[in-house]
């Protein structure tokens, strides 16, 4: 009886065993099916990528890697096909990225997409849509590792010449002379604080003068200020300059007039009299000669020749009244 009940427990957990492998595998099928299908080709390894691994959009998990393959055709050329849902916008400006979580070497796939097209990847008949792989972060890295190990060389090698024994002699040299001339400023120092004790007079004395100076600009300022002033007193309209300026063309406009019409006027008088005075002299010299004409008048004057009464001109000649 005791083996029956072993058999039949037995029997038992082998069909219960046999329904869960059934119902996970329709589960998976289920899955699959809820999913769409999408091919990425990497010619890099994917160390670290399972069937099963992760596939994420944006850092969203939306599906899983379902197949890893080689592609026959071309060598070193692998090819990943991936479900996502069927929500998930994969358009043509998505393109893929391999992954890593943390430090277990386990690999997922990421989906980027950076928005510059909105066209959808759609399905042509049984050709699934490629994604196009890019390099990662990793691999970056890893592609850049030859110009790191490059540089560190570089460097290490400059390094080894700044370093070397010549240079250190040449620090240590200049180490020694900073350090005497430290001391000798140090000295110095000493040596001039007598001298800085007797700078409080003489930067007071500069200051005084200093001030005197300010004082004295200020009064040849207020002179300056006050010369303008006058200056302008001197120039305005009626004032002494006005005045001065037209005493002056006044004097040339007397002068002017006395040019052009009070000295032509005494010439003129000057004439008349000398004239005039011509006449008396003639009028005296003839009452000298013949007083009687004052009464009788001036003698008829002599004939002259060809005249009645000409007697020539002999000295005994005359007329007859």
């Amino acid at each position: 009886m005791e083996n029956r009940s072993h058999a039949l427990m037995a029997g038992a957990f082998t069909l219960l065993l046999l329904a869960a492998v059934i119902a996970i595998g329709v589960a998976i099928n289920r899955d699959r099916k809820a999913l769409t299908d999408y091919e990425i080709v990497s010619s890099t390894p994917v160390s670290g990528l399972t069937a099963q691994s992760t596939v994420r959009y944006q850092g969203v998990p939306v599906g899983k890697v379902l197949s890893l393959s080689l592609n026959p055709q071309v060598p070193g050329q692998v090819r990943i096909r991936i479900g996502v849902a069927p929500n998930t916008p994969i358009t043509r400006s998505t393109w893929a990225e391999l992954g890593v979580q943390g430090v277990t070497g386990a690999s997922n796939i990421d989906l980027r997409d950076d928005g510059s097209s909105h066209v959808l990847l759609r399905h042509d008949g049984q050709q699934r849509p490629e994604i196009p792989l890019r390099p990662g972060l990793l691999e970056r890295l890893t592609q850049s590792g030859g110009s790191i190990m490059n540089n560190l060389e570089v460097m290490s090698r400059q390094l080894d010449k700044v370093l070397s024994d010549t240079n250190i002699t040449s620090l240590e040299n200049a180490l020694r002379n900073a350090a005497a001339v430290s001391e000798t400023l140090r000295t110095l120092a000493d040596s001039l604080q007598p001298v800085s004790g007797k700078m409080g007079p003489l930067v007071d004395a500069l200051n005084d003068a200093s001030r005197q100076a300010g004082k004295a600009a200020g009064e040849v300022g207020a002179l300056a200020q006050a010369a303008r002033v006058s200056l302008g007193r001197l120039e305005v309209p009626g004032g002494p300059m006005d005045m001065a300026t037209r005493s002056l063309r006044d004097i040339a406009v007397a002068a002017s007039r006395m040019s052009n019409e009070t000295l032509p006027a005494v010439t003129t008088m000057a004439n008349q009299v000398t004239a005039t005075a011509r006449g008396i002299s003639s009028t005296v010299q003839q009452v000298g000669e013949a007083p009687n004409s004052i009464i009788f008048g001036a003698p008829a004057p002599r004939p002259g020749p060809g005249e009645p009464g000409f007697s020539g001109f002999g000295p005994g000649s005359a007329v007859r009244q």
